[in-house]
C-alpha cells in the first residue's frame, strides 16, 4: 500500500500539530508545578474508623523565623482505643519527640508522658490507651538549633491533635 504525496503531507502536519499541542501542555503542567509553593507537611491520625490530616500547629525554621501557625488538630478518641499516626519523613528523618497527656476523669488528675525517637526509627506510631485514662491530646515535636536556659533545644515544628 502506497500512500499518495498529499495523504503524506496531511499526516505529517496532523503529527506536527499533535506535537505541538503535547509540548504546550507538558510545559504549562511543568510551570504550574514548579511555581506551586511547597506544602507544609502533615501527619495522618487514626482511631475508631476515622482518619484526619495534621497540619503542624507551629512551623519555623531551624532558628525559630518564619513560622507558621495553623489550628489545632482534632479527632475523638474514647478512652480504651489507640490513636495511630503515620508520620511523613520531614519527621521521621530527624530526632523527633512524642509527648502524650492523660486525663483520670474520676479525679481530674492529668499525665504527661513523652519519648524521643532518633532519625529514621518509626515512621508509624500507635499511641496506647485505658479504660482509666482518657488520652486528652499529643504533640509531635521537631527540635530546633536553639536552647532553652537548661539547654533543652526548643521545638520549632509542632503538629499537635487534641482526641477529648
Amino acid at each position: 500500500m502506497t500512500l499518495q504525496a498529499r495523504t503524506k503531507k496531511t499526516l505529517a502536519l496532523v503529527l506536527a500539530a499533535l506535537v505541538i499541542v503535547v509540548a504546550g501542555v507538558a510545559a504549562t503542567v511543568w510551570k504550574l508545578v514548579d511555581s506551586a509553593e511547597p506544602g507544609l507537611p502533615s501527619l495522618t491520625a487514626y482511631a475508631r474508623g476515622e482518619t484526619v490530616a495534621v497540619e503542624p500547629a507551629q512551623y519555623c525554621n531551624l532558628y525559630l523565623e518564619d513560622c507558621v501557625e495553623n489550628p489545632i488538630g482534632e479527632l475523638d478518641v474514647p478512652a480504651g482505643y489507640p490513636l495511630q499516626l503515620s508520620l511523613p519523613a520531614e519527621i521521621t528523618d530527624a530526632p523527633w519527640r512524642i509527648i502524650t497527656v492523660y486525663g483520670d476523669m474520676q479525679t481530674g488528675q492529668t499525665y504527661v508522658d513523652g519519648a524521643m525517637f532518633e532519625a529514621g526509627a518509626r515512621r508509624a506510631l500507635t499511641v496506647p490507651s485505658d479504660p482509666d485514662l482518657q488520652l486528652l491530646g499529643i504533640e509531635i515535636q521537631l527540635p530546633s538549633a536553639v536552647v532553652d536556659e537548661a539547654g533543652e533545644p526548643i521545638a520549632h515544628a509542632v503538629w499537635a491533635i487534641k482526641t477529648f
